[in-house]
């Protein structure tokens, strides 16, 4: 009996967990989202990178100084992809958006890229942010992606990769 009540509690436990880790992924992408429509796409990478390591199960520290960081440390290589082919498909009410895409420059590169979805007033609507597929693309490769999105209505979308960094 005393072994069942310790289940029972160590399964309530994990239930818990599991729900405070997926209100605390919402709270985040609102952040996310509300970073990114005020043109603060640093700040949001690092809430990502927290939205990512929750749904790893791990813990990540954010940069307290994403913009001195990045100054210090990375050229953003962004110009050095090449996307192609993007198409976006929805089933009844989530979809993807897909494409390729090729590293034109000399050297092996990593990072996150994002996409920016707007409005016919050029407002952002819905942004949502990836890993370079893999390990990263070296020289002259082409690779697929594909960005799981929301259904929703824009007039047109972007691409940006301020963390796209020599691998």
């Amino acid at each position: 009996m005393r072994m069942k009540g310790l289940l029972l509690v160590a399964a309530a436990s994990l239930l818990l967990t599991a729900c405070s880790t997926e209100g605390r992924i919402e709270e985040l992408q609102k952040e996310v989202d509300g970073l990114a429509a005020k043109g603060k796409y640093l700040e949001a990478v690092e809430a990502q990178k927290e939205i990512n390591a929750l749904r790893k199960g791990e813990k990540y520290i954010r940069d307290e100084d994403p913009e001195k960081t990045a100054e210090l440390h990375y050229k953003s290589n962004f110009e050095y992809i090449e996307i192609t082919n993007t198409t976006v498909n929805y089933n009844s009410i989530t979809g993807d958006l897909t494409g390729q895409m090729t590293n034109i420059g000399s050297k092996p590169l990593d990072g996150y890229f994002s996409v920016y979805f707007f409005d016919d007033d050029g407002n952002i609507v819905k942004n949502y942010m990836t890993h370079i597929p893999g390990d990263g693309i070296n020289p002259g490769e082409t690779k697929n992606f594909s960005v799981s999105i929301n259904k929703f209505d824009y007039s047109y979308y972007e691409f940006q990769g301020e963390t796209i960094r020599e691998k």
